[in-house]
């Protein structure tokens, strides 16, 4: 996994700009140690908070995650706002369950469990696999998520999406020294550029922050575009205890 997360990052080492001191700086390469640090993770723990905001309307996300390799996973998803949801994803080791995925059955989503084995076929899943599985499943499939346990080909979808890559420099965020970059936002690696994007992460290889700009068009609100900022920020850290009295199946 991390050979496969550095190999990705090569593509797009082209579009990375620095200047100055920061020359020494690559953004692939502080984005390649991110990668690493979680796939060498055994465990982690922490949460994540998500803010969207538009037209002086905000609604927000909290994700609780905590996993330990290769197959135990609890994570809760709680929306708040006029249209409360809770979404999970489960594993004690042996089976795993999540939501009705949306794109089956539309009418099921947020109201049926689906049930499966850990072990399918002689193969044993992780939890990169559960969260594929649970793709159409999640309130929030976040960038953070998707860098702690996303599979080979979730990490490429989401690296695809950073049309270009700039590093902005050293701030600190929360008390810590994060190294920011930011770029333009593509929907998918050959969508035409749809927002900006700023990602601070920490020194040790966290991914602290990520801040999405974009305008979209809401017909039965505005006819003009209308500006979409999306904020999540992640206490996750890597190889702390985690409440083994989670890892059980949510029906």
């Amino acid at each position: 996994m991390i050979t496969a997360a550095i190999a990705l990052l090569i593509g797009i080492q082209g579009s990375q700009q620095a200047s100055g001191d920061q020359a020494k700086l690559s953004p692939s390469q502080i984005l390649s140690k991110m990668f690493a640090h979680y796939a060498e993770a055994k465990s982690a723990v922490g949460t994540i908070k998500m803010t969207q905001t538009a037209v002086n309307t905000s609604v927000h996300i909290t994700t609780d995650l905590q996993f330990e390799r290769p197959s135990l996973i609890f994570l809760r998803q709680v929306r708040d706002g006029s249209l409360p949801h809770q979404w999970y994803l489960t594993s004690d080791g042996k089976e795993f369950s999540y939501d009705h995925p949306s794109n089956r059955d539309p009418g099921l989503y947020g109201k049926r469990r689906m049930v499966e084995y850990v072990t399918q076929h002689s193969q044993s899943l992780t939890v990169s696999d559960f969260l594929n599985a649970a793709t159409y499943s999640l309130g929030d499939m976040n960038p953070m998520i998707i860098s702690a346990i996303g599979s080979k080909e979730a990490l490429k979808k989401l690296i695809g999406q950073w049309a270009t890559l700039n590093y902005e420099g050293r701030i600190t965020v929360d008390g810590q020294i994060a190294q920011r970059i930011v770029g333009q936002y593509r929907e998918t690696s050959i969508g035409p550029i749809a927002g900006q994007f700023e990602a601070d992460i920490s020194e040790t290889g966290d991914f602290m922050k990520y801040v999405l700009r974009q305008r979209m068009m809401f017909p039965k609100l505005d006819k003009e575009a209308i500006e979409v900022t999306t904020t999540w920020e992640s206490s996750l850290k890597v190889d702390a205890t985690t409440d083994k009295a989670l890892y059980k199946v949510v029906q």
